[in-house]
């Protein structure tokens, strides 16, 4: 670069840039990107799985002692983990299938232990494979259950098709069973067919909550008995109603008695027994189509504590049986 003076004098100065700061800045990157390849181990599961589309794959890591070992608990992991997702699942005949489809895709050294030696596997299997594998179970109860629906939507009668209704329960349950195995493995995480298989419970549903029960316990502590009789009966899918409910279809009465007296072989417990007769009533036909008598006793160092335990297990026994008797008679309407 030249300038001139004021005086006329030309003067040239050279400039030179130093090629010495960009090669240490190079050498400065280079350094780095060593070391952040020297801090990934390579030989972990994290960074191996990292390497699959998850969406896509579902992917399970084994270990053992050799390539053989860890590629068959791979496998064998993979099928534990949907039992351990859906439990329910563990015996459904399509895991089977999941698994003939499934592979052990890479195995591999662990290279920070020398000795003994270590493995790792991978297994695989494609979401959509298993789920085109579930979706033909799935359709198959759907059938099953739209046929069953049809019948219950034929009639307004409240008791007829229950017959129907009933059939449906196992039904909806192994089709929960795979819509849950379904979410859980497929690659949007949704279900297969929902609105679907949702109407088919509504309906279920709906049809058995329409029969009330009115229940009525007469005795001593008669809440605990009526509590248990209860939750027996909802869980049946029923609807409970008070006594006076005048839209009630069927009834259970239950009269409880208790007795309480000391103990002649252990000394110091007061006993309680409860029994009671209990009487199911089909109150559109005006029959009782079941009758029977339970019965329980509990010895504590409270009369209070004897009282409630020997209800609750008169209350047990009789909610069982209320059950079975009523399902079996629903059954048959």
């Amino acid at each position: 670069m030249c300038r001139y003076a004021p005086v006329g004098v030309r003067i040239c100065i050279t400039v030179r840039r130093s090629e010495e700061p960009m090669k240490k800045i190079v050498a400065f990157l280079a350094v780095l990107g060593l070391c952040a390849c020297a801090s990934v181990n390579k030989s972990t599961v994290s960074y191996q799985m990292g390497k699959y589309d998850q969406q896509m794959y579902y992917v399970v890591s084994g270990e053992g002692a050799d390539k053989e070992a860890a590629s068959a608990n791979a496998l064998a992991n993979m099928r534990a983990s949907f039992a351990q997702a859906v439990p329910d699942a563990a015996d459904l005949p399509q895991i089977n299938d999941i698994m003939a489809n499934a592979e052990v895709d890479k195995v591999w050294r662990d290279k920070s232990r020398k000795e003994p030696k270590n493995y790792f596997a991978l297994a695989i299997v494609k979401r959509q494979t298993a789920e085109l594998i579930l979706q033909v179970p799935a359709n198959a109860l759907d059938a099953r259950l739209g046929a069953l629906a049809a019948q219950l939507q034929g009639t307004e009668d409240k008791f007829a098709g229950l017959r129907a209704a009933f059939a449906m329960k196992p039904l909806i349950e192994q089709r929960n069973v795979v819509q849950d195995l379904y979410v859980f493995i497929s690659e949007n995480r949704t279900g297969y067919e929902t609105q679907r298989f949702d109407e088919y419970k509504k309906l279920y549903n709906e049809r058995l909550a329409a029969v009330k029960v009115a229940v009525m316990v007469r005795g001593e502590e008669d809440q605990v008995l009526l509590s248990l009789i209860t939750d027996a009966v909802n869980q049946l899918g029923l609807s409970v109603v008070g006594a006076e409910d005048s839209t009630a279809l069927l009834s259970v009465e239950v009269d409880a008695k208790v007795d309480g007296y000391g103990s002649e072989r252990l000394k110091g417990l007061v006993w309680a027994a409860t029994s009671a007769a209990v009487s199911l009533r089909d109150l559109q036909a005006g029959t009782t189509f079941a009758r029977f008598n339970v019965y329980d006793r509990a010895g504590t160092g409270r009369q209070a504590d004897s009282l409630r335990k020997s209800m609750e297990g008169v209350g047990k026994k009789a909610s069982l049986e209320i059950v079975k008797r009523m399902t079996d008679y629903l059954k048959t309407k």
